[in-house]
């Protein structure tokens, strides 16, 4: 790399070629005044707030945006400059309210900063203000207060460079430029738009939530990780007087950079509401009473001593890897493998071959040639994800799609197929032969698949799609993403198959996206049925060896049963006790009569819960747990990452950790775990899983891809002559904790149904009309709209509201009726 050598302030320093002086500067540890820009967006130079003299050019240059030179000499605090700085602070200040002693960025705002060491002691202004209409809600977590804005264009630029949503515009010119959302209204809200609080160098873009709660200097910050979903987001959490009442961005290049969605910014209030449990409970005479934690664990002690083994444990996605290890460890003594933390999966491949996860690490989508997302719709599961996805195809990636639905990303992606639900897999093969024949390789297996065939029964176009193989058999190195909407999808495992094939022919990674929370890092702690801590096999003997050194005793080596498999057990009085930690199948497993027959066979059902789940409301015993804002721990995201975590804030009165219940159960049933802190726990896991390391990927198994051409089976049930349903969870949705945010559920507004222009005009439906879904057992009413977001003879149910269970709506392959309660004609009459 070639560099450049030059003086600032009489000081020396090389760096790379195409460094700007400012960066030049901040390696000197010198420090040059910015508003406007921001070192994730290129540079832009309005404010003028950098100005620098160079020797040799005649007037002042703006630091962000000029490249240091070989040879340049650099002055940063000249009389002129000075004076420069002076005079750009007192004409932003003109117009600027003193609203410091009630403006929520008071005590940590650059432009008070940047006053106070180069502003004018006092203003000459004596001219009237201009003024605007103050604290005007732009939405339900974003305030604007128009008069403090200084025009810096951080938050319109985020909107059009990062994020790509455009959610904030400049309108006007000269004096009466401002800023507002677009002049038409998007038809889905940003889920980005805290960061635009975040990089606001004033008190122009506040949060709805966070306003006037505290002051910067009364919060308490600890170091912690988002959960909300699977990437992992490394965050500050500001407590005030013992309550949660703002979220940050931490920076962490190799996760989230600097960025957070609005989830992750505003997801937080469930940990203060007065709802949360606070004591245990017990059946007795078929009614849940109050009970000591004495009676609570004495009560599940008995259970699990007379069921051993026929006991299994779900959960994992809300412990820390701590407790799921324990967890693992506490069954695993009493002879179950019975352990998943895929509690709202039917699907259950083999975890050593088709672990969930993003092996290699996120930044495997830096340096990808294609991305191939197979029903992974990202702006809606890993929204964070979806940024670093964005700025790769910004820089060249070529993006593909396969889908159920139309995905937000589309304007990005160089091809995207809308396919029938369940038959992404046809496409996938359909792909991968195309892909043979433009090589010119040997098709083998591929030779069974009828390009034609498959892409009739997709309903996608054979032209479009060898223009996709053209692109995609050039393109290296190629990263796959098999997202929710695949892996819950009639024929996953015919779907991995197929991804398999297209990998064998283009190579490069293999992505499973599924999961939130801890999920993935669960797995690596030992919650998988199939497979020891580490996704070791289970009858290796090295890791069981190992196991049994620190355990006491070895593991079973027989594999156990999936979540799916668990319920079928207890729905045949095969399995007695199921214990749930932080889940809710009765809601979120996506076989609801399953779940039920599973309910009812069950001899106890043990929950840990924060809130009255609907699996709460059923179980035998009852467990309030903290929340992960008041443990400690570590978490794990996709990539299996571990990331330390740390209370923000005393848990309520009552509340145990799971870690602390987990320890006290085994005590309770002969099985002594002795562990002093936290800390020993981890030691322990290190020890028992090698390659367990703090901030390091820990590497997930995938083996060599195989090409295997399977045949559809798709078992299609429910209603004939109905719609197809393709559950869709979107980001902002009402469940027992995000509905018990403040601004959320505003974001998420009323769950609408999307119905394809054919069958509404077919049906009567109109946008916006109210309509029936119907199915076997019962129905539920939602808003319509109408929309081509999927193939006709489909309908996309918002799945992960309280009204609409995945376990009701969930099933792959379901299908319903659609009524419209009011005719279309009658609409808006």
């Amino acid at each position: 790399m070639s560099t450049v050598t030059l003086t600032i302030d009489g000081r020396t320093v090389t760096v790379p070629k195409g460094t700007t002086v400012y960066h030049a500067a901040a390696r000197l540890g010198i420090e040059i005044p910015i508003f406007c820009y921001h070192d994730r967006m290129p540079p832009l130079g309005a404010c003028r707030m950098c100005f620098v003299q160079v020797e040799k050019m005649p007037r002042l240059q703006t630091a962000c945006t000029l490249e240091a030179q070989e040879g340049m000499v650099v002055w940063t605090e000249t009389p002129t400059v000075v004076e420069a700085r002076r005079g750009i602070l007192e004409f932003l200040l003109i117009n600027h309210p003193l609203d410091c002693p009630i403006c929520d960025k008071g005590g940590e705002c650059p432009l008070q900063d940047n006053t106070f060491k180069y502003g004018p002691g006092a203003s000459r202004f004596v001219e009237p203000k201009r003024h605007f209409p103050k604290a005007v809600p732009l939405s339900p977590v974003l305030t604007l207060d128009r008069e403090r804005c200084i025009m810096c264009w951080r938050c319109t630029r985020f909107g059009e460079i990062v994020a790509g949503d455009h959610a904030l515009k400049g309108h006007d010119r000269g004096y009466r430029t401002h800023i507002d959302t677009p002049p038409v209204t998007q038809e889905r809200p940003s889920k980005f738009i805290g960061n635009t609080i975040a990089i606001c160098p004033v008190g122009a873009l506040t949060s709805g939530v966070y306003r006037f709660r505290a002051r910067p200097w009364d919060n308490r910050p600890a170091p912690h990780v988002c959960t909300h979903c699977g990437v992992g987001c490394a965050t500050w959490v500001d407590a005030r007087g013992g309550e949660v009442v703002r979220v940050r961005a931490r920076e962490a290049p190799a996760v989230n950079d600097v960025w957070l969605c609005d989830v992750g910014f505003f997801g937080y209030d469930y940990t203060n509401h007065p709802d949360r449990l606070r004591t245990p409970y017990v059946r007795e005479g078929g009614l849940l009473r109050e009970a000591t934690w004495e009676e609570a664990l004495a009560a599940v002690a008995a259970a699990l001593r007379e069921a051993a083994p026929r006991v299994g444990a779900l959960g994992g996605e809300r412990l820390t890897l701590e407790e799921s290890y324990l967890l693992s460890k506490l069954f695993r003594s009493l002879g179950s493998n019975h352990l998943d933390s895929r509690a709202d999966s039917r699907f259950a491949p083999d975890s050593r071959r088709y672990a969930w996860g993003a092996p290699g690490g996120f930044s495997t989508v830096d340096g990808a040639g294609a991305l191939v997302l197979v029903g992974c719709d990202l702006t809606e599961e890993y929204p964070v994800l979806w940024l670093r996805a964005k700025r790769a195809l910004d820089r060249g990636t070529v993006g593909f799609a396969i889908a159920p639905k139309r995905l937000e990303v589309e304007p990005y992606l160089a091809h995207s197929f809308v396919a029938a639900y369940g038959a992404e897999a046809d496409v996938l093969y359909a792909l991968a032969r195309a892909v043979a024949e433009t090589r010119g390789e040997g098709l083998g297996p591929l030779a069974d698949v009828d390009i034609q065939a498959a892409c009739a029964a997709a309903g996608v176009e054979e032209a479009a799609l060898r223009r996709a193989a053209s692109s995609l058999a050039s393109a290296s190195p190629v990263l796959f993403a098999v997202g929710r909407l695949s892996l819950d999808g009639p024929e996953p495992d015919r779907v991995l198959a197929a991804v398999e094939a297209l990998q064998s022919l283009c190579g490069g990674t293999l992505w499973l996206l599924r999961g939130k929370g801890s999920a993935v890092g669960a797995s690596v702690a030992g919650m998988v049925p199939d497979a020891l801590p580490g996704l070791a096999s289970l009858q290796d003997p090295a890791p069981q060896a190992r196991l049994e050194a620190l355990w006491g005793f070895r593991p079973p080596s027989e594999p156990g049963l999936s979540a799916a498999g668990m319920l079928a057990a207890a729905s045949r009085g095969e399995l007695g006790v199921l214990y749930v930690a932080g889940a809710d199948p009765a809601r979120d497993f996506p076989d609801g009569e399953l779940w039920k027959r599973a309910r009812a066979g069950l001899r106890c059902l043990v929950v840990t819960e924060l809130f009255w789940t609907e699996t709460a409301r059923q179980a035998d015993v009852v467990l309030p747990a903290l929340s992960l804002f008041e443990r400690e721990g570590t978490v794990a995201n996709l990539e299996a990452r571990p990331q330390r975590v740390r209370p923000a804030r005393p848990g309520p009165a009552g509340a145990r950790a799971d870690a602390d219940v987990i320890q006290s159960l085994a005590q309770l049933v002969d099985r002594p775990m002795a562990y002093p802190s936290t800390d020993a726990v981890w030691e322990e896991m290190r020890r028992a899983v090698p390659g367990l390391e703090l901030d390091v990927p820990y590497p997930l198994p995938r083996p060599k891809p195989r090409v295997d051409v399977r045949p559809s089976h798709d078992g299609a049930g429910g209603l004939p002559d109905a719609l197809v349903v393709v559950p869709a969870a979107p980001l902002f949705r009402q469940g027992a904790m995000a509905s018990r945010c403040r601004g959320l559920p505003e974001l998420s507004g009323s769950p609408a149904v999307v119905v394809h222009p054919q069958d509404a005009a077919r049906l009567g439906v109109a946008d916006g009309a109210e309509v029936e879904l119907q199915v076997d057992d019962g129905a539920v009413r939602l808003r319509a709209r109408v929309a081509d977001q999927a193939q006709p003879g489909h309908v996309l149910v918002p799945v992960g509201f309280l009204e609409i269970p995945r376990a009701a709506f969930g099933a792959p392959g379901l299908r319903v009726r659609l009524r419209a309660l009011v005719p279309s004609r009658e609409v808006g009459s």
